[in-house]
C-alpha cells in the first residue's frame, strides 16, 4: 500500500520520497519479523519428522528429481538432539545436496548419519566432478561453515577433481 501511494505520488506535485523510504523501512521490518518467526519454527521436515527421517526425505527428492541413486544409511542408535543441533544438520545437509544438483554431476549421493558417544556426523557424499577445496570458497559452504561451528561442530570438505566429494559434519554430543 505505501509503495502504491507512493506511485501515485508521482502523477501529483507531492514527492514520493517519504512515502518509499518508509515503505522501504516497513518491509525490511516486516521481513525481519518473518525471518525471527521461520527461526522459531524451524524447517518444515523438521516440524513432522525425527532428523533422520528429513534427511531421508530431502535425500530422496534429490534423487528422483535428478535421476540419481540416492541413499541414506543410519549408524548408531538415533537419539533427539538439541533443535539448533538437528536444524544445523539437516540445513548442512540441503546445502550439500544442492551442491550436488548445481555443481557436481554426480551419477550417486550417499548420506551417512552416525550416532555415538563423542556426538553427531552428517557425511554427504557423492561420485561428481570433484573440485580443488582450497579453490572454493562459495556462499553456501561458507554459510555452512558458520552456522556449524555456531554451535560448536566442524566442516570437512575432502574432495578430488574426477573423484567426487565428501562433505562431513561433526557436532559434539
Amino acid at each position: 500500500m505505501l509503495v502504491q501511494a507512493a506511485g501515485s505520488a508521482l502523477d501529483a506535485d507531492d514527492p514520493p520520497t517519504a512515502r518509499l523510504t518508509l515503505a522501504e523501512r516497513t518491509a525490511r521490518e516486516n521481513l525481519a519479523e518473518a525471518r525471527a518467526v521461520f527461526a522459531e519454527l524451524g524447517p518444515l521436515d523438521l516440524q513432522t519428522a525425527t532428523l533422520p527421517d528429513a534427511i531421508g526425505r530431502i535425500t530422496d527428492r534429490i534423487g528422483t528429481e535428478l535421476g540419481i541413486t540416492a541413499c541414506v544409511d543410519i549408524a548408531g542408535e538415533p537419539r533427539t538432539l538439541p533443535r539448533h543441533a538437528e536444524v544445523v544438520l539437516l540445513r548442512a545437509a540441503q546445502e550439500a545436496l544442492a551442491n550436488v544438483r548445481k555443481h557436481s554431476m554426480a551419477k550417486a549421493v550417499a548420506i551417512r548419519l552416525s550416532y555415538d558417544g563423542d556426538g553427531t556426523i552428517l557425511e554427504v557424499t557423492n561420485d561428481g566432478d570433484g573440485f580443488e577445496p582450497a579453490r572454493a570458497d562459495g556462499f553456501g559452504l561458507r554459510g555452512m561453515r558458520a552456522r556449524v561451528e555456531q554451535v560448536g561442530g566442524e566442516v570437512e570438505v575432502v574432495s578430488t577433481v574426477g573423484r567426487g566429494t565428501t562433505v562431513r559434519v561433526g557436532m559434539p554430543a
